[in-house]
C-alpha cells in the first residue's frame, strides 16, 4: 500500500483531551509522537499527504480522512488519516499480575455455522492480558531464542505499520495496565515493570517493531497490506504461539492463499467467506475496530505448538499425520479472541490473535458447557469435520461430553435456564 511521507518527519499524531466525533460516538484521545521512516523523494519539498498540504477535501464531515477519501481509493492506496486519534482506555480496574483470571472464553454454540463471526470491538478491550501474561511472554522469548526469524518478519510495505502499531501499544499498554507497563513520551522509553526490560524506541536501527510489539502481549499479531489488485497478504507478524500454522508457510501470501493453501481449506471459504472477508477488508474503517473467537479442540498440551499434527520442523504437517487421542485428558479446548482493527496513517490491518488453552475435564466441570459443545461438535459439516481434525478424537471426547452433560442434568440443571451469554 502505497503512503509517501517526507523523509524522518516527526508527526503530532495525538493530542491530549482532544475530543472527536467519529460516526456517533464522541471519544477521549490522548496524545503520543510517531516517527514515521516512510521513503519519499528528497526533492520533495512537501509530501501531499502532509497534512498541511492534504487540503480539507480529504475531510470527510465527521473530521476524519477515511470518508470519502478512502472509501474510493484506488487499490494499493491510502490517505494517512491524521485526525483520527485512537480512545485512551481507563486502568483495567485492581488489575494484578498474579491474581486476574483469564476472560472466559467458550465460543461455541449448541450449532455450528460456518460465518465470520465478527462483533463490534470496545476500545478498553483491545488487549487484554491476565495472570498468564509472564507465563506467555517467558515463552515468546524462549521461542523467539530457538526459532528466531521462523516466527517473525516484516516486508518492507509493512515496516512503517509495525511501527506505527508499536506506538499505538505504547499509548494504550501503560494506561491501561500501569502497574505492568511504563512509557515516557519525551524520552519514547517504554518499561515492562515485573521484567525490567527497557525498550528505547529512537533506537530505530537496532529495535524490531513486530517482534518488540509481540513481547508485550500475549496475543500473536499480524499485519495485513492491501495490494494493488485488492488483495490483502500478511505482510508482518510475531506468530509464536499459533499451534497450528506456522508464520513461515504463511507469509506474504494473500487472505485467499491463506485460507486454500493448507491441506484442508477452511471450509466454505471459496463459496462463502472469501468474497465476503475480502469485501470486509475492503471497508474497514479506522474507527470501527472488531473482534470474533474461534475454537478448536488439541490433543496434546503444547500451547505454542500442537506437536501431534506433527514436528514443528516438518516439511509437511496436519491432522492427517496425528495417531487417534485414546485418553480424554489428551484433549484441551484450544480457543482464540481476534481482533481487527486499521491503523489510520498506513492503512495496514492489524488482527492480534490471543489464544486461551484449557484442558477439557476442566472446561467440563462448567454448567451447560458439556451439552453445548457436544452439540455444536454433532452439528460440524463434513468439511468442518475434516478441516477440525474430528476423526483423530471423537471416540474419546463424544462420550465423555455426553457423560458430563447427563450428569450435570441429573443433578437438576435445565438446559431452557442456560443463559444466553455467547462468546462466554
Amino acid at each position: 500500500m502505497s503512503v509517501i511521507m517526507s523523509e524522518g518527519v516527526w508527526l503530532n499524531l495525538f493530542a491530549d483531551n482532544q475530543i472527536l466525533l467519529f460516526g456517533i460516538s464522541a471519544v477521549a484521545i490522548a496524545g503520543f509522537m510517531v516517527k514515521l521512516n516512510f521513503q519519499a523523494d528528497k526533492s520533495q519539498k512537501k509530501s501531499k499527504l502532509d497534512p498541511k498540504a492534504a487540503g480539507s477535501k480529504f475531510v470527510s464531515k465527521t473530521g476524519s480522512k477515511t470518508g470519502s477519501a478512502n472509501a474510493e481509493r484506488p487499490f494499493g492506496h491510502w490517505d494517512p488519516d491524521y485526525t483520527f486519534k485512537t480512545p485512551v482506555p481507563e486502568a483495567y480496574p485492581n488489575w494484578d499480575i498474579n491474581k486476574t483470571k483469564p476472560v472466559p472464553y467458550r465460543a461455541f454454540k449448541h450449532h455450528y455455522h460456518v460465518t465470520m463471526g465478527i462483533r463490534n470491538m470496545d476500545w478498553q478491550s483491545w488487549i487484554e492480558l491476565d495472570n498468564q501474561w509472564q507465563y506467555y511472554h517467558d515463552l515468546k522469548l524462549k521461542r523467539l531464542g530457538t526459532l528466531g526469524k521462523e516466527i517473525y518478519g516484516i516486508s518492507d510495505k509493512a515496516l512503517d505499520a509495525c511501527w506505527e502499531l508499536l506506538f499505538e501499544l505504547c499509548n494504550f499498554l501503560p494506561k491501561r495496565y500501569p502497574t505492568l507497563f511504563s512509557y515516557d513520551e519525551n524520552t519514547k522509553i517504554l518499561e515492562i515493570k515485573a521484567t525490567n526490560e527497557i525498550f528505547d524506541l529512537k533506537d530505530t536501527e537496532n529495535l524490531n517493531p513486530i517482534v518488540t510489539a509481540g513481547k508485550l502481549i500475549q496475543d500473536d499479531l499480524a499485519v495485513l497490506v492491501e495490494n494493488e489488485q485488492g488483495s490483502y497478504s500478511l505482510e508482518a507478524g510475531c506468530v509464536a504461539l499459533a499451534g497450528f500454522w506456522r508464520l513461515k508457510d504463511k507469509y506474504q501470501m494473500t487472505l485467499d492463499d491463506l485460507h486454500l493453501s493448507a491441506d484442508v481449506p477452511v471450509p466454505d471459504y471459496k463459496q462463502k467467506l472469501g468474497p465476503a472477508m475480502n469485501r470486509f477488508f475492503r471497508r474497514l474503517p479506522v474507527g470501527q475496530p472488531v473482534l470474533r473467537n474461534n475454537y478448536f479442540i488439541q490433543t496434546d498440551n503444547d500451547l505454542a505448538w500442537s506437536f501431534s499434527i506433527g514436528k514443528e520442523t516438518d516439511e509437511k504437517v496436519g491432522w492427517y499425520t496425528a495417531a487417534e487421542a485414546t485418553d480424554i485428558n489428551q484433549l484441551h479446548l484450544r480457543s482464540e479472541r481476534q481482533s481487527l482493527r486499521r491503523l489510520p496513517i498506513s492503512g495496514a490491518i492489524v488482527f492480534t490473535i490471543r489464544t486461551y488453552f484449557l484442558p477439557i475435564t476442566e472446561l467440563c466441570k462448567e454448567p451447560y458447557v458439556p451439552r453445548r459443545l457436544l452439540n455444536g461438535m454433532n452439528s460440524w459439516q463434513d468439511n468442518v469435520q475434516e478441516y477440525k481434525g474430528f476423526e483423530k478424537y471423537k471416540k474419546v471426547l463424544l462420550p465423555y461430553l455426553e457423560k458430563m452433560a447427563e450428569e450435570q442434568e441429573a443433578n437438576g440443571l435445565v438446559l431452557e435456564e442456560e443463559p444466553q451469554t455467547y462468546p462466554y
